[in-house]
Parts: structure tokens; sequence; C-alpha cells
């Protein structure tokens, strides 16, 4: 495609290069590929030999056609003479063959644009992202809030509340506070003592993330078991409590996307099981909190996200602030999306929110 380029994608179940398919059939399997995504029929020989990319006789496109059945690249849906691909041919494609089409100057400045005015309120921000997303590639969009966990804290502050509770405030190095209500200890601690437990754990607990936070809270546990005073002990009680994890706020948009699928539309069970594991939130976290062990872009066909049956792809990407990942979003489509257009669409996306963060990463 003109002013596409070529890249391997890292993915679950990735096939190596070193496939045995020679340069005929890749372009033969590359044809049927894109003809797939495009129509969303079988595609038949006749179709294959008349791309000038092929150059082959019908006879001969039917003879590779044949092979990458056998393979496991292709497969007949039906008594169709035609093919489509089948999760291992799409794979194939995506990761060896994909010509990628980078986004036209008007969809960068419209994301550009729009994660700019949405950047005062994080909520807001992500709401517009997976809108932005679903209007962009007429998928679902589909983006975590920023986790916690990744922000460095500040400084940790105590407030006795009345109803028998305390509340810690969390204010981390980009500024974000996060409330958390604690149950009172026993006994009370007073206002004194208070303030002493939030000293000593600023003085432990500064420029860490949550994560690494909670691994020096046990670890001075541990270490000073038989040595700590009572209050130094209740100090780290209260931090342990205060530096559990929450978890993101997902937020998806474009889910009527899917009456449209022609793979989907005519299978009311498989529409059912698709809408339910969308209602699933924890199962959509854990596939994008796949993406940020991955640190890079990541694309999931079909059964490999876990989730959704082959009939379902999830390309994900990371986004940043300060430099530190700390969250995800993608598109979530049918395997015959568009990926030359949706990965460098949400590739920039990420690249967006992640500046909307932090401007000053600009």
């Amino acid at each position: 495609m003109a002013g596409g380029t070529t890249r391997q994608i890292g993915a679950p179940g990735s096939p190596g290069v070193a496939d045995g398919l020679d340069d005929r059939t890749r372009r033969i399997l590359a044809s049927i590929v894109r003809d797939h995504i495009q129509g969303g029929e079988p595609v038949g020989s006749h179709a294959i030999a008349r791309r000038p990319e092929v150059d082959c006789s019908s006879a001969t496109v039917r003879a590779v056609m044949a092979d990458l059945e056998a393979l496991g690249y292709l497969e007949k849906p039906h008594t169709s003479a035609g093919r489509v691909p089948t999760v291992r041919g799409y794979r194939y494609y995506v990761d060896v063959l994909l010509h990628l089409t980078p986004p036209l100057a008007a969809e960068r400045e419209m994301i550009e644009r729009r994660a700019h005015d949405a950047a005062s309120q994080v909520d807001g921000l992500m709401a517009e992202a997976s809108r932005i997303l679903h209007r962009l590639t007429r998928h679902a969009g589909v983006v975590a809030s920023p986790r916690p966990q990744g922000e460095r804290l500040r400084r940790i502050e105590f407030l006795k509340l009345r109803e028998g509770r305390i509340l810690a405030v969390l204010v981390s190095a980009a500024g974000r506070v996060q409330n958390r209500l604690l149950a009172m200890p026993t006994p009370p601690p007073s206002e004194s003592e208070l303030v002493e437990a939030q000293n000593y754990l600023n003085s432990l607990l500064g420029e860490l993330t949550l994560e690494e936070a909670r691994a020096r809270l046990a670890a001075e546990r541990e270490a000073q078991r038989s040595e700590l005073s009572r209050l130094r002990d209740r100090a780290l009680q209260l931090g342990v409590a205060a530096m559990q994890l929450e978890q993101p706020a997902l937020h998806l948009d474009g889910q009527a996307s899917f009456l449209e699928e022609p793979a989907l539309m005519h299978d009311l069970a498989k529409m059912r099981a698709l809408f339910r594991a969308l209602e699933e939130k924890d199962r959509l976290l854990h596939v994008l909190d796949r993406t940020l062990a991955a640190e890079e872009l990541t694309i999931f066909i079909g059964k490999e996200s876990g989730i959704f049956e082959p009939d379902l792809s999830i390309v994900a990407a990371p986004y940043r602030r300060s430099g530190e990942i700390v969250g995800a979003l993608g598109v979530i489509g049918p395997t015959r999306m568009d990926y030359s257009r949706v990965i460098p669409l949400v590739e920039f996306t990420a690249r967006a929110i992640g500046l909307a963060l932090d401007p000053t990463e600009g």
C-alpha cells in the first residue's frame, strides 16, 4: 500500500518467519487476506489470479490455496470453492506480510485536538479516547484508565474522621490525589500519632510507585519484626492498608458495531456470548494488562485473548505518563479488521493520550 511499511508485531502465539512459504505463496496468501478483509466472503482462485501482484494462472492459485489449507492458513467455510483465512492465516499476515498505512493528516489533527480538549479531566480523557477509536475504526474502542500503582508517590497524609475511620490521602509526583478510607485501628491513634505515622511513611516511601511501596512496607515489617515499636508497627499497618491497589475504570464505546459484522449478525448465540464477554470488565482488563506487560503494541487474534472465539481480535497499545507506562487502550473488532489501518491509529492515539496526560513530554 502506498506510504505503508512492513513490520513484525510481537504477539501471543506468533510464528517465526522461517516458515517454508515461498514468495509466491506469501503473495497469494496476502491477497486472499486482503480480499477477505474487504468483502468478508470466501475468496476464489479466479479473483486472486487477476491480481497484478500475484501474476499466476487460476490453476496455480488453486494449487497454492490447497497447500495453504493443508498447512492451516486457510479453510473452506462451507461447500463454496472459496477459502477464508484461519486465525493462523491472519496471525501470519499480521506478523510477516502486513503493510501499515499511517493515519491521514486530518485524522492525526483530530486525535490530537480532541485529546488536548479533554485533558483537564482524566476520566473524560479516557472516555474521549474510546470514542475517538470507535469513530475512526468503526470498531469498539476500549480504554483502561491509568493504573495508580504505576505512579510515584510524593507524600501520604492521614486525617481522622468523625465516623471512626481514617482518610488516607495519597499525592502522586504528578499531582494526582487518591483518597482511601481506612478502618480505625484499636486503640484509636491520637492526632499527633497520625502525624508521626505519616512522617515516618513519607521518609520510607517517597518517590516509590504504589507497587514498590507495598513491597517496601512488607520488607520493613519482616526485617524489623522483633524490633518495631508499637507506633511504627501501627504506621506500617496503616501504610499497607492505604497502598491497596485499585482496579482502573474501563471505558468501552461502539459495541453496536458488532451488529454489522456478517459473521456475528446471523448467529444469535455468538452475539449473546460476545456481549456477555464485553460485560466482564475484569477479563478485558486482564487482556490490557498483558499489553502493559509486553510494553508494546500487541495483537490478540481470536482465542489468543482468552475472551473471544475466533471471530474477534483486539489491537491494543500501552500509553505513558511522565515516561512510565500507566495504562492501555485498543480496538475490538472482527478478525478480518483492516489491521493495516487500525494498528497505526491505535499507536497514534496512545501517544496522543500520553501527551495529553503530561504535556511536558511533548
